[in-house]
């Protein structure tokens, strides 16, 4: 399937246990979005997903490094995201019928807005997202066919070069389009949201470059520091960052985010990973894709309203709630799944392969 010898046995718990905190500081961004509580801190794990970015480039391209063919890279990410979005989808838009039956709201459209999200691309069908997390997934998606282009082109070897002329581009777009062309620059952002974030995908290929030393890791460097200043640079141009914290707060954010991965890449240790950091780092995904709706619509107001104190709610109800469910979506749709697909996938190129080397009858 094109996994990377990194990966199964010896993963990479550095990683799951970064992705696991990334998580956790979003989960509680949102728990606490738009509330007082949110100033004490949590306002920052809206940067989260931005660390998220980092890692999936890490990921993808070590992904890619091992691929033999443009189908095993494509079957590896549908198994990876799809099963447990579709499942992630259906439990949303169920609270979604219960919350609106206690409000006395309409279920009108309902239906095509549930359909419209299991394609991921509802964006591009002008269809709300059932849940404010599903915006990222785009972001993915588009990266996913950036790369799966540069792999079937065999440019994986020039991915430096192609990575600076995407830093040259959104910096160009930015600074010069935005003013010169604004309806190009519009449209290009809302047609490709990966160039808002283009920055954070390209540093975590370098990342990965640092790690497994592929060339000399210093002059990398530098392209790290222009990746962290144009990405500085894009703060008012996508992602939500800018609705709650300044540009300056965001520019120390990643600065810790590229802090911490360059000490990852350059094999300086951690102490990150335990048990409960690689836990959160496995059912990451799901929980990322779970906890927002139906803790922030539903289980906070309706405890609030018996006079629950907000952080027992947080910590006593919610966070137990969503890592449950999480857990239970990880482990009982998520692996299944992507085993099932993966084995099915399997067999059909053997069996295909056997087909083609079997003798020609004269």
């Amino acid at each position: 399937m094109g996994e990377s010898k990194h990966q199964g046995k010896n993963r990479l718990l550095e990683l799951d246990a970064l992705r696991g905190i990334a998580a956790l500081m979003v989960v509680l961004f949102h728990f606490t979005m738009e509330r007082p509580e949110m100033y004490l801190g949590f306002k920052y794990g809206v940067t989260g997903v931005d660390f998220f970015f980092i890692i999936s480039g890490f990921v993808i391209f070590l992904t890619l490094s091992s691929t033999k063919n443009w189908k095993d890279f494509v079957v590896s990410r549908f198994s990876r995201l799809f099963p447990t979005y579709w499942a992630v989808v259906t439990f949303t838009a169920l609270m979604t019928v219960v919350y609106r039956l206690l409000h006395h709201e309409s279920m009108s459209g309902l239906l095509t807005q549930y359909l419209g999200n299991m394609t991921m691309i509802q964006y591009y069908f002008k269809i709300p997202n059932l849940d404010e997390p599903y915006w990222t997934l785009l972001i993915e998606m588009q990266f996913y066919v950036v790369m799966l282009l540069i792999f079937s082109l065999r440019w994986l070897n020039r991915i430096t070069l192609i990575g600076l002329a995407g830093l040259a581009f959104v910096t160009l777009n930015h600074f010069v389009l935005s003013g010169a062309a604004p309806l190009i620059f519009k449209f290009s952002r809302g047609l490709v949201g990966l160039i808002n974030h283009f920055p954070l995908f390209f540093a975590g290929i370098l990342f990965y470059k640092i790690k497994f030393q592929q060339g000399r890791r210093l002059p990398k460097v530098p392209l790290l520091a222009a990746c962290l200043g144009a990405q500085i640079v894009l703060y008012p141009d996508g992602g939500t960052s800018f609705l709650y914290i300044s540009q300056v707060e965001y520019a120390a954010m990643l600065a810790i985010y590229f802090t911490v991965f360059s000490l990852y890449a350059f094999d300086i240790p951690l102490r990150i990973v335990n048990r409960a950091t690689v836990f959160l780092g496995t059912i990451s995904y799901s929980l990322y894709l779970v906890h927002k709706f139906v803790c922030k619509s539903l289980i906070i107001p309706a405890l609030e309203q018996v006079g629950l104190n907000f952080w027992v709610i947080v910590f006593a109800v919610c966070l137990p709630v969503v890592i449950l469910l999480a857990t239970l979506i990880t482990f009982y749709v998520e692996k299944p799944a992507l085993q099932y697909i993966r084995d099915r996938y399997k067999k059909a190129s053997r069996k295909k392969n056997l087909v083609d080397t079997a003798p020609v009858a004269n």
